[in-house]
C-alpha cells in the first residue's frame, strides 16, 4: 500500500481486491497456489524494502498479469499455465512486484478521489483496469523488466530459464495475430528504409510504444539479456545462452 493512504484509500484498495476475486474465481488447484507461494517466497526474501507481497492466480481470460496499490499481484491462470517452471514464473511476477518497489504505484496516489463514496466494487475494479492499462508507460515498464531479472538472480534463479518468460510470451502474441506487440511498428521495420533513424521515424516510433504502453517484446527481450550480460560480467561469470 503507498505511504500515506488515507483510510477512504485503504477501503477501496481492500474492496477491489475483494472484487477482483470474486469476479474472477481464484484458482485454488494445490499446484497454482504451490507455485505461487514457493515463488512469492523466495522473492519476498531477497526484497529489500516494503511489505511482503502475496500473489493470486484469477481465471481472467486475458494473458496477463497486474498489480494493485495493495500488497497483492495477480496473474490470469492462462498465463501461469504456459510458464513451464518457477524461473519463468518468477520473472512474471517480478515485474509486477518491481512496480512496488521502484514507487510506480504512487503514481496511483489519491486516485479514488475521483471515485464517488458509495462506489461499488466491480465500478471500482473496471476503472482500476483501465486506469493500469494507460499509466505506467514504456520507460517504467524496462525499468521493472530489469529490476525482475535482478530481483531472481538475487533469489537465485536460473537468468536464461527466467527470460524464457518471453519467449512464451512472445508465442501468446503472435497466436494472437499481434505481430506489432513482438517486433514493433512493421512501418519501423525495414532496415533499407532511408528514413530509419530520422526525426520522422523517431517520432513515430515514440507515438507508437507510448500508445500500447510497453517497447515491443523482441526489444524489451534483448534490452533484459544485456543486462543480465553485463550482471554477469561484474560478477566475472558468463552467460549460457541467449
Amino acid at each position: 500500500m503507498p505511504e500515506h493512504s488515507s483510510p477512504f484509500d485503504q477501503r477501496v484498495h481492500a474492496e477491489l481486491h475483494a472484487e477482483l476475486l470474486d469476479e474472477f474465481a481464484l484458482e485454488t488447484e494445490a499446484w497454482v497456489g504451490e507455485r505461487l507461494t514457493r515463488v512469492m517466497a523466495r522473492l519476498n526474501a531477497v526484497r529489500t524494502d516494503g511489505i511482503p507481497l502475496e500473489a493470486h492466480c484469477l481465471a481472467i481470460p486475458a494473458c496477463t498479469a497486474f498489480t494493485t496499490p495493495a500488497p497483492h499481484v495477480y496473474i490470469a491462470r492462462v498465463l501461469l499455465e504456459r510458464l513451464a517452471n518457477d524461473e519463468a514464473t518468477a520473472f512474471v511476477l517480478g515485474h509486477e512486484v518491481a512496480h512496488h518497489d521502484l514507487r510506480h504505484l504512487t503514481l496511483y496516489q489519491g486516485w479514488t478521489e475521483w471515485l464517488p463514496r458509495g462506489t461499488g466494487g466491480s465500478i471500482t475494479a473496471a476503472l482500476f483496469r483501465n486506469l493500469s492499462h494507460q499509466i505506467y508507460g514504456p520507460t517504467r515498464e524496462s525499468q521493472a523488466d530489469q529490476y525482475a531479472i535482478e530481483l531472481c538472480l538475487d533469489a537465485g534463479y536460473d537468468g536464461p530459464q527466467c527470460l524464457h518468460a518471453f519467449e512464451i510470451l512472445e508465442n501468446e502474441s503472435l497466436n494472437r495475430g499481434d505481430v506489432d506487440g513482438v517486433f514493433g511498428p512493421e512501418n519501423l521495420l525495414d532496415p533499407t528504409d532511408p528514413e530509419q533513424g530520422s526525426k520522422a521515424y523517431q517520432i513515430q516510433r515514440w507515438l507508437w510504444t507510448h500508445a500500447h504502453r510497453y517497447l515491443p517484446l523482441r526489444e524489451r527481450r534483448e534490452i533484459c539479456w544485456a543486462y543480465y550480460r553485463r550482471r554477469l560480467t561484474e560478477r566475472n561469470e558468463s552467460p549460457t545462452n541467449g
